[in-house]
């Protein structure tokens, strides 16, 4: 009996694992125009993991560029969410993500371990450029609250602390009025959360030519479930089989 508890027990982690690595996509775009106020939120589902996001500009302090990040208001269009940041009004291009003076950023946070592929962006209006810098983290259940992670007046320096690895940067070019995808770096263990904006401007690459504005809108994005590690899960079917085994004899 006990061995057949432990066979059942077997073919359902079996058939949990099988369900990770299942595809995952985000459209983040609509008509819910740009937040009222500072530190909204928008949270969006794919095949039952959800995502929320909410808004960040690098506005405090004085300064070309800012001394720390403070929320903002996150605003959802038909090409995808833009970001208001305290020093900013709804017009073009601030309502984008963009780095015309501060950065704008938009934080991402999962509530299971995913696999992150790609966001598309688009220039919207055209003429604008859309590199961009972003911070993959698994964050801690103590850092986060309703799936938000306070990241008030903390410097790039303190992101490591909340969880966050270091600022990774995708150089992309001027697509007019189009829509390109960014490669992310993700690992295939899993991240639950992604600070995603425009280049950081006091980290530029040494390879970097040019200074134009960065605005875009942010669309969409795809990822995968976190597949577990292999071995762990065999493990534990191993060692539920074998416990029960032993005890028969």
């Amino acid at each position: 009996m006990k061995v057949l508890i432990a066979l059942a027990a077997a073919i359902v982690v079996a058939t949990t694992i099988s369900s990770n690595g299942q595809s995952l996509s985000w459209n983040l775009g609509g008509n819910a125009g740009y937040g009222s106020t500072n530190g909204n939120t928008l949270t969006f589902t794919s095949n039952g993991v959800n995502v929320t996001a909410s808004a960040w500009g690098y506005t405090k302090g004085t300064g070309s560029y800012g001394t720390a990040l403070q929320n903002a208001k996150l605003g959802q269009w038909s090409p995808g969410l833009g970001v208001v940041n305290r020093d900013e009004n709804n017009s073009s291009p601030f309502h984008q993500v963009d780095n015309d003076t501060q950065n704008d950023y938009i934080l991402f946070v999962f509530d299971q371990l995913v696999d992150i592929s790609s966001f598309t962006v688009t220039s919207s209006p055209s003429g604008y450029d859309v590199d961009t810098s972003y911070w993959l983290g698994n964050i801690s259940s103590a850092n986060q609250a309703a799936g938000i992670v306070d990241l008030t007046d903390k410097m790039y320096s303190d992101l490591s602390s909340l969880g966050f690895g270091a600022e990774q940067q995708f150089l992309g070019s001027s697509v007019g009025s189009g829509s390109q995808s960014v490669t992310i770096n993700s690992p295939s263990t899993g991240v639950n959360a992604i600070l995603f904006g425009t280049l950081n401007l006091t980290n530029l690459p040494s390879n970097f030519s040019s200074n134009s504005t960065d605005a875009y809108k942010v669309g969409h994005i795809k990822a995968t479930v976190a597949v577990p590690e292999p071995s762990a899960a065999l493990l534990s079917i191993l060692g539920a089989l074998g416990f029960c085994l032993r005890r028969r004899r």
